[in-house]
């Protein structure tokens, strides 16, 4: 999903028009519709005024693009040299496991509990995939 895709859909579920998203940070309409369609490439001010609006973290609205192992892989690599992640194999499972180190500060660690707090309540039905979306796109930590 790239940039202008991810606008339309946040943007939607916060309820806003595109004339109220405009409106509200300063831009006439057709540049939000142009941003959402892919013709135009809205600046890191006003991926970030647009993020204030619709109430998300800046970074939702960013394009991270992995479309290969290759990428995905720079992607691990990077969080293992900057987050202290690491791959851990148990069996035929796989995952990454992060070393708590009191170097680093503590936020992810209880950002990864609030995390799993938000993917138990989707699993257990007790919050909706449309408001663990909006969760992950409102998380700051």
């Amino acid at each position: 999903m790239g940039v202008g895709d991810r606008i339309r859909a946040l943007r939607k579920s916060a309820g806003l028009t595109q004339k109220e998203l405009a409106a509200s940070i300063g831009l006439t309409e057709s540049a939000v519709r142009n941003y959402e369609l892919g013709l135009r490439t809205p600046s890191e001010e006003q991926l970030a005024a647009m993020a204030e609006s619709i109430g998300v973290a800046p970074e939702a609205l960013m394009d991270i693009r992995v479309e290969s192992a290759r990428e995905a892989l720079e992607v691990l690599f990077r969080m293992e040299e900057t987050l202290g992640w690491c791959l851990k194999a148990t069996g035929p499972r796989w995952g990454l496991e992060l070393t708590l180190a009191p170097s680093r500060p503590p936020v992810m660690h209880q950002s990864l509990v609030a995390w799993k707090h938000m993917r138990d309540s989707l699993e257990d039905g007790s919050v909706t995939p449309d408001e663990y979306a909006a969760w992950k796109a409102s998380f700051t930590a």
